[in-house]
């Protein structure tokens, strides 16, 4: 009900792109800001980029002992399915990596995740962009 009436507040109806939304294509790499949401066209599939879980990856003006990882949370709605998280780990230690997943009969992939830290410190969550795969 509170989603519905938010959709109508922007102008939308419910199921639509509001404004905000990114566009997405399946099959086609697209990129989503930190906090921004992307509906799939002819997927009916809703992804957001909620947060950043962990972001140790090494600046680049810095040396580091390893290269550090990157942690997202996606969440995920298929049509008509209750909403999922997706996690996604950068880590390039063997069997850490994870850059796919899969909800409602598709997959998802990270492909990269931008910006990579310059000096430490923290990146805040709209500065972010992770560009996205969405497959069958």
């Amino acid at each position: 009900m509170v989603a519905a009436g938010a959709a109508l507040a922007v102008g939308c109806t419910p199921g639509q792109a509001r404004p905000d939304t990114a566009a997405a294509q399946l099959g086609h790499e697209f990129v989503l800001a930190g906090g921004q949401d992307a509906l799939v066209d002819g997927a009916g599939l809703r992804l957001k980029f909620d947060r950043v879980l962990d972001d140790s990856r090494c600046p680049k003006r810095v040396s580091c002992v390893w290269t550090g990882a990157a942690r997202i949370a996606v969440i995920a709605t298929p049509g008509g399915q209750q909403p999922t998280t997706l996690e996604f780990n950068t880590n390039p230690a063997p069997g850490q990596t994870h850059l796919t997943e899969t909800v409602g009969g598709f997959t998802v992939e990270l492909r990269s995740l931008d910006p990579y830290p310059e000096t430490p410190g923290t990146i805040a969550l709209p500065d972010y962009r992770a560009t996205l795969l969405v497959a069958r």
